[in-house]
């Protein structure tokens, strides 16, 4: 064999190997108990044979209360839902015996040489050091892949369902263990996220732990706590910022099975409450954006209440697909 086939042949030994670990994982993968935690799931290629993904369905492992995904343009959102013999706490106080079984994308088109990330919030259950296992389908032109696997310790599998560890007292090693694990998947584990930013005032309205996620789209969204400590009600109706061309107020409707967003004119906070602006319901929509966010910088955006006045902060981009840091305390979830 020659020179140039044999360097042909370990270039496609490298290629087929590389594809067959670059499995979907989710990132970040470490997790606090209880927690309401922000990750993606993140894509790495398509089903074979250059085909593009068109759909993502992962199934939510027993335990999970609630679960909301990320829309993402161009795709519809299904949530799937099951009902409990015995009800689970839902946080905040509250029970339930309906919990999300799982969420699908649909209708996109992820070219097979490019990734993406199918983002997701789920309310933990307060179980230090145990491991989830979410079995993802991945939909392609003419088939599909089942990233359904899950191994036995000490075993490897070649098509892992993602994997989220709950933090304990070995959460160090654990969270080393993750990161190692999706660096040979081919997927990328790195947390390098921005600085918190300090919280920011108007009136009574104290606006905590806004973030964006860095994207190279011409799209983007803001989310944020906003908590109110008087006695009367308010309504943030207006965001602006010189990032983009327009922002605009967003939510989410259910439409059928999709879940779509929709511009409204103004969102609530209710008197001595908080409303959470987050993936999956209320959030600021950057349209139109002037340059890329990129993670480690911040922007300016000015936020309007309808009592409460005006007040600008600085907002922090993190990497895509990063958990955020959500504010303490209870959360008022709009669907």
């Amino acid at each position: 064999m020659s020179i140039t086939k044999l360097a042909s042949a370990a270039a496609l030994a490298t290629l087929l190997s590389s594809t067959a670990y670059a499995h979907i994982v989710a990132d970040p993968a470490e997790a606090q108990p209880g927690s309401y935690f922000r990750t993606a799931l993140r894509v790495g290629h398509g089903c074979g044979a250059g085909k593009p993904t068109t759909a993502i369905r992962v199934s939510i492992p027993e335990g999970i209360a609630n679960a909301s995904a990320q829309p993402k343009p161009g795709w519809e959102i299904k949530v799937e839902t099951t009902r409990l013999e015995q009800p689970i706490d839902a946080g905040h106080g509250r029970k339930t015996d309906t919990v999300v079984s799982a969420v699908s994308w649909s209708g996109g088109s992820l070219p097979n040489e490019q990734f993406d990330e199918f983002g997701l919030v789920l309310k933990l259950p307060d179980a230090p050091g145990r491991q989830l296992w979410l079995p993802v389908v991945q939909t392609c032109a003419g088939g599909e892949t089942r990233w359904d696997q899950i191994p036995a310790a000490g075993q490897r599998v070649e098509r892992p369902a993602a994997l989220i560890r709950i933090a304990g007292d070995n959460s160090a090693m654990q969270m080393q263990h993750a990161q190692h694990s999706q660096h040979m998947h081919g997927g990328m584990a790195q947390t390098n996220t921005a600085p918190a930013a300090e919280a920011a005032k108007a009136g009574d309205i104290q606006v905590l732990q806004p973030f964006a996620r860095a994207t190279p789209a011409k799209v983007g969204g803001v989310f944020l706590t906003l908590k109110n400590a008087g006695g009367t009600a308010d309504k943030l109706v207006k965001a602006s910022s010189p990032v983009a061309d327009n922002v605009e107020l967003h939510t989410h409707i259910k439409d059928g099975d999709a879940m779509r967003m929709r511009a409204v004119d103004n969102i609530p906070v209710p008197a001595n409450g908080q409303t959470a602006l987050e993936p999956g319901g209320y959030h600021v929509m950057l349209i139109g954006l002037k340059q890329a966010l990129k993670e480690g910088q911040s922007f300016p955006l000015t936020l309007t209440f309808e009592k409460a006045g005006t007040v600008t902060l600085q907002v922090p981009v993190q990497k895509a697909g990063s958990p955020g840091m959500p504010a303490a305390g209870g959360h008022e979830h709009k669907h």
